[in-house]
């Protein structure tokens, strides 16, 4: 922000050659005159007051490049910010949307945890009435321990995607921020070559560079602007006299033209550089743009990717249920065992997390297209 600021000023202060320039000056002259083979001295002194304006009228475009040179870094740097922000953006969403699915995580847990305590009180029960050993017992009582320490561990795993939010957006790391939103699991209407070329136009870095290549060009109208010669207009007011009376005056105004007919081969040689140096910037164009095509195409294939998976993670969750439906009936019947229970609730939870998993990459993957292509898809 403060460079911003900074080539703002050395852009205002690229203006001033379009002013005149205004000037004065003032002198007392006392002159002696003597000799060594007489004593008499001669006195001669003279007052002057002067005031001048001047102005260019004509310097072959330089004033026109130079300012044009300051206003496209003052833009240049806009760019930057813009580009900080797109980086920045893609951070804070990342976090924001790591704590929603760390929140989802936690209830999946405290879900797990309650399937666990059901299967633990049925293999009690079933214990009281000699239906069952207490090997089913135990088996259940250590699933609903671990589904008691995930759940610490989903609290825990919460508290610290607060932290790096917080982190982000400035406020205290311990501050128990509440997020509201949600993760879209919905197909985002999107298509390649509609988006790269959203990002020809949009990305900062491109922008950046082209106002880069448009920059160099003034410099190549500046340094031609050394082939044109320069016309200059002065008016001087001057008051003179051997006293402070000033009783003389005498006004000129003038029009010079100047012209370095030859300085060596200085000019040739620094248009000739500069071309090239374009040259060279439109080639860094053409590459900045390959790699931003590039970079929007792995984004959307990253998108196909992870909406994919989000579709076979929603069949796994429905099967896992079927499946866990089905050995608890079974177990609570004497028809199944306790292994299969807790396989099948096991299997049921985890499927359930990967499916949180799944939308969380679905959901950083639409974030990275639009870093990408530096636009905002969703609200």
């Amino acid at each position: 922000m403060h460079l911003k600021e900074a080539s703002y000023l050395f852009y205002k202060a690229s203006l001033d050659p379009y002013y005149p320039t205004i000037s004065s000056s003032i002198s007392y002259q006392s002159l002696i005159e003597s000799s060594t083979r007489s004593l008499q001295r001669i006195w001669d002194r003279e007052c002057a007051l002067g005031l001048g304006i001047s102005y260019r009228l004509f310097d072959g475009g330089y004033r026109r490049s130079k300012m044009k040179q300051a206003y496209l870094t003052f833009s240049q740097e806009d760019e930057e910010i813009k580009t900080i922000k797109n980086d920045l953006i893609l951070e804070v969403k990342t976090a924001f949307y790591n704590v929603l699915a760390k929140e989802r995580v936690l209830e999946s847990r405290r879900e797990a945890e309650a399937t666990a305590r059901r299967n633990y009180e049925l293999a009690k029960e079933r214990k009281k009435v000699g239906l069952t050993t207490l090997f089913d017992v135990t088996h259940a009582e250590v699933r609903y321990i671990n589904a008691r320490l995930a759940v610490v561990d989903a609290e825990k795993a919460l508290e610290k995607a607060i932290g790096d939010l917080n982190s982000l957006i400035g406020i205290p790391l311990q501050k128990g921020t509440k997020v509201e939103g949600r993760l879209r699991e919905e197909w985002l209407p999107v298509y390649f070559e509609q988006l790269k070329r959203i990002a020809y136009e949009r990305r900062p870095e491109i922008l950046k560079q082209i106002k880069e290549i448009k920059k160099v060009e003034q410099i190549v109208r500046e340094y031609k602007s050394e082939y044109f010669p320069k016309i200059d207009s002065e008016i001087d007011f001057n008051w003179f006299d051997n006293n402070f009376g000033l009783s003389q005056r005498e006004h000129m105004f003038l029009v010079t033209l100047s012209y370095n007919i030859f300085d060596g081969l200085g000019r040739y040689h620094r248009v000739s550089a500069k071309k090239r140096e374009l040259m060279a910037n439109y080639k860094r164009l053409d590459e900045l743009k390959r790699e931003i095509g590039l970079e929007v195409y792995k984004a959307y294939k990253d998108l196909e990717m992870a909406f994919s998976s989000l579709k076979i993670a929603k069949e796994l969750v429905r099967e896992a249920q079927i499946n866990y439906d089905q050995a608890y009936g079974e177990y609570k019947v004497g028809k199944g065992d306790i292994i299969a229970l807790i396989d099948a609730e096991l299997a049921l939870s985890q499927s359930r997390e990967e499916l949180i998993k799944q939308v969380l990459n679905y959901n950083l993957a639409i974030s990275g297209l639009e870093h990408a292509v530096s636009v905002k898809f969703l609200k």
